[in-house]
């Protein structure tokens, strides 16, 4: 199936050819006006202003302004109005403390002085814009270590470039990035602009003085004085904690471009926590991995950290995006940080479909899309796709799977329809189908939340910026599960800055069938160049027998993070193995000893395989008078195997009320399946009793109906 190519308007036969295309030059550079910017904030003041990061505002451009007005003289009907003009060359900029490792951006083959006189050089020309994975190498090297750089511009690349892709996200993968927009970012963000040797200029000092601060004066130390009458240094670095330099507290720009001029707290925490916990709450960086194996404590780790960037570094909320897995862990978070209830804490689906939908903190949309569930789902698909009826089949649920493969494993349609082997054939030529009766209709289903939001992202450069101002921080819960849709998410949801406090356990990775792999921790720091390690050591949640078991069962993984595992209880016990036959009875037997020692019943759980396998034990347990929460619930009893066996059992047992009920009987005429004639079936359904059902057998015109209904 040839697949249409956004870089170079032709054909290809496969992804890779396509991502190939990408890589030979196919990052397109939107030419948007230089009055493009950051949309309103519905929660915004006017003394609010909100200002884009430093590298949008690289000299040579002007200011942007919001997308709350313009005047209608400038050729656009929609109302806007300027914040905040930034002034280039506000102020005379200073090279700063060592320790932020500012660079130096001249004229080729310019002289520089003290303290870039020994600093390396780097190009930034043409070929370098076509080619930028060399010089993105180098400036990460140098953004993290905080050395300093002479770089040396020879091309065209003042404007941040507005980049966009019309590529689905499967043919792009998880890895994808807009390289320009981070080399733009690391090429400015964090230097000083001396093309003009007589007006040494710097992006982030000329936004601090828009916000409200004033130049320091240019013979003592400090960039800019706050309106309180403090003194401090700037950092445009990666984010990060800087301690005070000669007796300054340093202020990152992240908390100037989100409103506000307070520098940091010590990088200290007062948090009852675990030695390991502590190390990784008060990581000095923006960017981390913490493994955190069952029971270390990841959720403490994950609101602490969130509470110390906002109360110790006074990082300002708006700028901290806490990301739960899902729902419920979302509520344990908000519930955890109630006393800073500016902190966004958000699942992936629901940051998706706030970005699809333009809710604030994010771009606005044109449109609001409706989520749909499962049934509805069914119903858009049984109308693309004819099945041959079946009995006892689900076949529209291979196509549900098929579909979520496509969009959170980015998989091709193509390669997807291949692994189901026959169960989804045509699937490729449906694919775009079911995307267009989705867009008719105006709807989302839950993989497509993200999916969309992907899309946004990837399309629209205003957008994606907005959110990314959104998303300075990103603490992200569950980090081995995340899908390559997921994933994909992140990585432009925290560039340029890469800022991930990633945290999960690589050996719990349960997704798998849809993507998600170990080597999102595995290989983190490649994923986010910069970041640290932390690793959670101790689980204080089990025996230590248990612990020791767990931890030698999981050495034999292949793939893994080398890992400590240590129990916090010096308990050996905890444990046995039980081969009984009879497990449901055995269980009953576990559950009583404990109930007679002294437990209570919320002291114990029952951990079963799968959902299905707690009904027995969830009934026993009911029968004996032990009470119980969790478990399975109704909906159990409507599963089509379930809602059989029950059918049976009440027909063994003399039906309802001494009769048999209609329904019973057609669902024990379906399991296993018996080929009557409908009007049989119709028959049989009528009668109350064995008695009368011998005496309709009796009654039937053929042998082999005859003989079917005695078997039943």
């Amino acid at each position: 199936m040839a697949i249409a190519c956004a870089y170079c308007n032709g054909e290809h036969t496969s992804p890779r050819e396509v991502r190939q295309c990408w890589t030979d030059g196919g990052q397109k550079d939107v030419p948007l006006s230089a009055d493009d910017s950051l949309p309103p904030f519905a929660d915004q003041t006017d003394d609010e202003q909100s200002f884009t990061y430093a590298a949008d505002l690289a000299p040579g451009a002007s200011r942007p302004m919001s997308t709350r007005a313009r005047s209608a003289s400038e050729g656009n009907e929609r109302s806007q109005a300027v914040v905040g003009d930034v002034a280039r060359g506000a102020a005379p900029a200073k090279p700063g403390p060592d320790v932020l490792g500012r660079h130096l951006v001249v004229q080729p083959g310019a002289d520089v002085g003290d303290p870039w006189a020994s600093a390396d050089r780097l190009v930034i020309a043409a070929r370098t814009l076509a080619e930028p994975g060399e010089a993105l190498t180098r400036l990460r090297e140098a953004h993290h270590a905080g050395e300093r750089l002479v770089i040396e511009l020879d091309a065209d690349f003042d404007r941040q470039p507005k980049l966009m892709t019309d590529a689905a996200p499967y043919e792009l993968g998880a890895i994808f990035a807009f390289e320009l927009e981070e080399l733009h970012h690391l090429v400015w963000t964090n230097s000083i602009d001396m093309r003009d040797p007589d007006k040494p200029t710097w992006i982030a000092l000329d936004t601090a003085i828009a916000r409200g601060a004033a130049p320091a004066d240019p013979e003592a130390e400090g960039d800019v004085l706050l309106p309180d009458g403090q003194i401090v240094w700037l950092d445009a670095g990666p984010v990060r904690h800087v301690s005070p330099v000669d007796g300054l507290d340093v202020l990152h720009l992240v908390a100037v471009e989100h409103g506000s001029l307070v520098p940091p707290g010590p990088n200290e925490s007062a948090a009852d926590l675990a030695v390991d916990q502590l190390a990784a709450v008060t990581h000095a960086g923006g960017g981390a991995r913490i493994i955190a194996p069952a029971g270390s404590g990841k959720t403490r780790v994950l609101t602490e950290r969130a509470r110390h960037l906002i109360q110790r570094w006074n990082l300002p909320p708006s700028a901290v995006s806490l990301v739960a897995f899902n729902k419920r862990a979302q509520e344990e978070m908000k519930e955890r940080t109630s006393d800073i209830p500016a902190l966004q804490v958000r699942t992936l689906n629901a940051m998706a479909l706030a970005i699809v939908n333009g809710v604030s903190p994010f771009a606005p949309q044109q449109k609001t899309w409706r989520t749909i569930d499962e049934p509805d789902v069914r119903r858009i698909i049984g109308n693309l796709v004819s099945f041959q009826r079946r009995r006892n089949s689900d076949p529209i649920g291979p196509w549900i799977e098929a579909l979520s493969l496509i969009r959170l494993g980015l998989v091709d349609p193509d390669e997807a329809e291949m692994r189901y082997d026959g169960d989804v054939t045509g699937l490729a030529e449906t694919w775009p189908r079911y995307r267009e009766a989705m867009e008719r209709k105006g709807s989302v289903d839950f993989d497509d939340q993200i999916y969309r939001a992907l899309l946004v992202l990837l399309s629209d450069p205003a957008a994606r910026r907005t959110a990314q101002r959104a998303c300075r921080i990103m603490l992200v819960d569950e980090f081995q599960d995340l899908t390559p849709a997921h994933l994909l998410m992140i990585r432009l949801l925290s560039s340029p800055g890469g800022a991930v406090f990633g945290v999960g356990d690589d050996d719990q990775t349960i997704y798998g069938y849809n993507g998600a792999d170990p080597a999102w921790l595995i290989d983190f720091g490649r994923l986010f160049p910069g970041s640290g390690e932390h690793p959670l050591e101790v689980n204080y949640r089990c025996p230590a027998g248990i612990v020791d078991i767990v931890d030698r069962l999981l050495r034999h993984n292949d793939r893994r993070v080398h890992k400590t595992i240590r129990a916090a209880s010096s308990d050996t016990g905890g444990w046995s193995v039980d081969n009984a036959v009879d497990v449901v009875g055995a269980t009953m037997k576990a559950v009583e000893l404990a109930l007679d020692s002294g437990a209570d019943t919320s002291d114990i759980a029952v951990l079963t395989r799968v959902n299905a396998l707690l009904a027995p034990v969830q009934v026993a347990l009911a029968t004996a008078g032990v009470s119980v929460s969790g478990g399975v619930g109704l909906e159990f009893t409507d599963r089509t195997s379930v809602r059989a066996v029950l059918a049976w059992i009440r027909l063994a047992m003399g039906g309802r009320s001494g009769q048999f009920d209609p329904d019973d009987i057609r669902e024990a005429l379906r399991r296993p399946s018996r080929s009557f004639h409908p009007k049989i079936t119709d028959w049989i359904a009528e009668q109350r009793s064995v008695v009368d059902l011998n005496k309709l057998a009796g009654r039937l015109n053929k042998q082999r109906d005859t003989e079917r209904l005695f078997e039943f």
